[in-house]
């Protein structure tokens, strides 16, 4: 039911997923993909039906059960991994990687992002996404748009009350960040609902017409 909530859900299955999933250089045919905070493993699904070779990472080893679960028989690899620590993985042996709302849970990005283009062959790829550093400020939030400050927002899911606690930074800091890791960033998308969207969920989100709330990077490897 979690799984669903959120596979299928108005914010990532109907708003941030389909902008991710767009900036995915195609055809992934034979590309070995790493999804770095894979969850219970929608995107490694996705990734697998396009094709690719993928391998699927989260510090939850009930969502590595889970997302094992969802592509067994698939050649889908999985294992636990925390991305506040150096990957342990091989050196130039991904074609790209998507991360899905995962760094901003993460104080540093200097690990995962030199994880990131070590684990990269050259020309390799990130697609990745995080909350909007233009987004409206939160009732936990405190500074302003320039300080790095860990906030935390409260919903509802399937019944259950979630609070998460995200790190909020400036698009300068990120930047910096991208560019020290020895990315380059290639493109950059800023959701918004679809008609399609609206139509299915219009309560959760007409509010959010106008208003950024997901950010999605494509970095490639400098």
């Amino acid at each position: 039911m979690w799984s669903s909530a959120t596979d299928s859900g108005p914010f990532n299955g109907g708003l941030e997923r389909p902008a991710v999933r767009a900036l995915v250089p195609a055809p992934l045919d034979g590309a070995a993909v790493l999804d770095a905070g894979c969850g219970s493993g929608a995107q490694c699904e996705w990734l697998l039906d396009a094709g690719a070779e993928v391998t699927g990472v989260d510090v939850s080893p009930r969502m590595v059960e889970e997302a094992e679960r969802r592509c067994a028989g698939r050649g889908g690899r999985f294992f636990v991994a925390d991305l506040a620590e150096p990957l342990p993985v091989d050196p130039n042996s991904f074609d790209g990687i998507t991360c899905s709302l995962t760094l901003h849970y993460l104080r540093d990005w200097t690990i995962p992002l030199r994880s990131f283009a070590s684990a990269l062959r050259p020309g390799g790829w990130v697609v990745l996404s995080a909350d909007h550093p233009f987004g409206p400020a939160l009732p936990t939030q405190h500074g302003g748009y320039f300080d790095t400050e860990l906030v935390s927002d409260t919903w509802t899911k399937s019944g259950v009350e979630v609070t998460q606690h995200f790190w909020r930074r400036p698009l300068s800091a990120v930047i910096t960040d991208f560019s020290r890791a020895g990315f380059v960033v290639d493109r950059v998308a800023e959701p918004q609902p679809s008609s399609e969207a609206l139509e299915r969920w219009p309560d959760e989100l007409a509010g959010l017409v106008g208003v950024p709330t997901f950010i999605v990077y494509r970095l490639l490897k400098a």
